[in-house]
């Protein structure tokens, strides 16, 4: 039974996962998402949040979630601090 994740999803993930992980601006993690055809701020910061090994962000209702550009560019610059490094 197939769960619906194809080979090239998977190659996708690891592309921009492994892509990010030598970012150190905001523009050089644009890159890596416009080079993966990847627009979507919600699913930008999924893979920020992958890239960082964060599985679930508390402290924020569903209902009080914030723009998703905010939202983006607030890991972005999360990310590019590298504290997060610190607990992986």
């Amino acid at each position: 039974m197939a769960i619906g994740i194809t080979a090239a999803d998977v190659e996708l993930v690891d592309t921009v996962r492994l892509g990010l992980l030598d970012c150190k601006s905001k523009k050089e993690i644009d890159a890596v998402f416009s080079n993966n055809k990847i627009y979507d701020f919600v699913l930008m910061t999924e893979f920020l949040h992958r890239a960082m090994q964060i599985q679930k962000v508390y402290g924020t209702p569903d209902d009080d979630i914030p723009d998703a550009k905010d939202d983006y560019e607030y890991y972005v610059k999360f990310y590019l601090k590298g504290e997060w490094k610190e607990f992986i």
